[in-house]
């Protein structure tokens, strides 16, 4: 008993804190070819490009873009990366992380990968995300992420949204490998 009450007040701390947003992630069953290693490969110590489409807030491209990446940095755990749309040399071609905002289109996640165009809807109103993490045209991972009532590129809740999609992109393991039971 002495453990059930701690561990009910973790909880109701956790829900009441998730109330206070108005931003969900939601990350789609990493690719059979996901591992941690190839995140490494792709990312370690080295640029790894992005790619945004769309812009929620109407900015001039270059600002949205400094609005966002922040947000990105030292979110995939364990390997030390650059994520920018301006890569270097160092960054492997093949790979890149891809961020559409309010696809105009119903398109599935792992189509974000594809060098083809992207149609957005214009600024204003809520807002849904759609990332991929891609290697040579095919998504490894995915998300969706949304937020119902952005104040502005500044808002800490669009900030979260970025921070937790970029988060859920490159998890740290499969959740497979971890239940072992043939219904996980």
């Amino acid at each position: 008993m002495r453990l059930l009450l701690p561990l009910a007040a973790i909880l109701l701390s956790a829900s009441s804190l998730a109330a206070c947003t108005n931003e969900r992630v939601v990350a789609s069953e990493p690719s059979s070819a996901y591992t941690r290693s190839e995140v490494s490969y792709a990312a370690g110590n080295r640029d790894l490009r992005v790619v945004l489409h769309g812009n929620p807030f109407g900015l001039p491209p270059d600002r949205f873009a400094a609005t966002v990446l922040p947000h990105m940095q030292d979110r995939v755990l364990g390997v030390k990366t650059n994520l920018t749309t301006t890569p270097n040399d160092t960054a492997r071609r093949e790979y890149k992380v891809v961020l559409a905002f309010n696809v105009a289109e119903n398109m599935l996640n792992s189509s974000l990968c594809t060098d083809g165009p992207i149609p957005t809807s214009p600024p204003g109103g809520p807002i849904v995300v759609q990332g991929a993490f891609c290697r040579s045209g095919g998504a490894l991972t995915s998300a969706t992420g949304w937020l119902d009532r952005p104040q502005g590129p500044d808002d800490p809740d669009f900030r979260s949204l970025i921070s937790d999609m970029t988060f859920s992109l490159f998890p740290s393991q499969r959740a497979d490998i971890l239940c072992g039971r043939p219904d996980c």
